[in-house]
């Protein structure tokens, strides 16, 4: 197939852009950040000593919070909320702790809460060092994964998903990663740390040539367990993209793909183990 060179550079961008979206036969519940005008009341409930540094920011242990009000559209920096439907009478928070932050990274972890919906006492809380802190490979946005993970018959897990981007131009790349955690015996626990469901990469002249790959993944909860929570089945669907200028001066894009592919986690009494080739960076 011939494509004119405006294009490629749109399908590229496009490419890039997959990792930021949804992907779709991925059912899961978002919301952009659900706190419906209690950030604040959240924030003083959990932080009692944070100190309010703005109208929409707090300082907590010299770490910076943003309300929702005061952040742009999908900043990841700003505190997210959801009502989780499984257990509708608790509120999920993810609260972006940030440190230094300059154009070479920024530093920040991330603090998980399980509040109870009617009062905004505190359940649960997870705290996740280094969670928030990136690289030239940016973190773009945070996202609650309500999905029904169902890891027993009384056993629900929720996700997170962290969106990042790379900012090369000549290697482009976008990732998502998904993790999952679940309260048990009174505590908020992580079970699965890390699993890559999108990634886009590829290296190109900036011009035409180029190869660039993009591969999604699936999770579904399955019939079977291991030590008391159900296996996850792994559905992969990946592609291979090669650019390159044909005899005529037109830039020519062949695609190979997709190729679907399946594996199981299983859990192993702690967490479900993630393949090294399979985790995400986060």
């Amino acid at each position: 197939m011939q494509l004119s060179l405006m294009t490629l550079q749109i399908a590229i961008l496009r490419c890039l852009l997959v990792s930021a979206a949804f992907l779709s036969g991925t059912q899961f519940a978002f919301a952009e950040d659900g706190c419906g005008g209690q950030a604040a009341a959240i924030i003083q409930r959990a932080y009692p000593d944070a100190v309010k540094t703005s109208e929409t920011g707090f300082s907590f242990n010299n770490l910076a919070i943003t309300l929702p009000a005061e952040s742009a559209s999908d900043d990841p920096h700003a505190m997210i909320c959801r009502i989780w439907p499984a257990h509708p009478e608790v509120m999920l928070v993810a609260v972006p702790l940030i440190g230094a932050q300059s154009n070479d990274g920024n530093e920040g972890d991330l603090e998980l809460l399980v509040l109870d919906a009617a009062s905004l006492d505190v359940r649960q809380r997870l705290y996740l060092a280094g969670r928030m802190a990136d690289d030239a490979v940016r973190i773009t946005k945070i996202a609650f994964d309500t999905a029904r993970y169902r890891l027993a018959r009384q056993q629900m897990a929720f996700g997170l998903r962290i969106f990042q981007h790379g900012s090369s131009g000549l290697n482009p790349f976008g990732e998502v990663g998904l993790s999952l955690y679940t309260i048990a015996n009174g505590k908020l626990v992580s079970v699965l740390a890390g699993i890559t469901v999108s990634d886009n990469h590829g290296e190109w002249d900036t011009n035409c040539a180029g190869t660039f790959d993009e591969t999604s993944r699936t999770l579904s909860m399955q019939s079977t367990a291991h030590n008391g929570y159900a296996d996850i089945l792994v559905s992969e669907t990946s592609s291979t993209t090669v650019a390159s200028v044909a005899a005529n001066g037109e830039c020519v894009e062949k695609r190979d793909g997709p190729k679907e592919s399946t594996m199981r986690l299983t859990y192993n009494g702690r967490e479900y183990a993630v393949p090294d080739d399979l985790k995400s960076l986060d």
